[in-house]
């Protein structure tokens, strides 16, 4: 094998090596469940058909409260409370006369 081919497999397979650690790091870091990572209030879901298809283990979040967004690994959920849950009651749609 020459020189050059060595040369390039081996920085090749730093490079990939490289890659791999990062991502494992990055995958530490996420944090687990559905609590958002600055103001600690549960996230609600962004469903992508793609996305949930080739990262089942991730899921795209958005918090109500400070308006973060980003990915976070799945997890517990949080325990909902029902007097915060819209129930639909209280609002009607105006009628048009005839």
């Amino acid at each position: 094998m020459s020189d050059a081919a060595l040369f390039v497999l081996i920085f090749g397979g730093f490079a990939v090596l490289r890659i791999v650690a990062a991502t494992v790091a990055f995958l530490f870091i996420l944090p687990r469940g559905d609590r958002c990572p600055n103001c600690d209030r549960p996230t609600l879901r962004v469903e992508s058909i793609l996305f949930d298809r080739l990262l089942p283990w991730f899921r795209k979040s958005w918090c109500l409260t400070c308006g973060w967004h980003g990915l976070l690994r799945c997890g517990p959920l949080s325990e909902s409370t029902p007097s915060k849950q819209y129930t639909g009651g209280g609002v009607r749609p105006r009628r048009r006369g005839p």
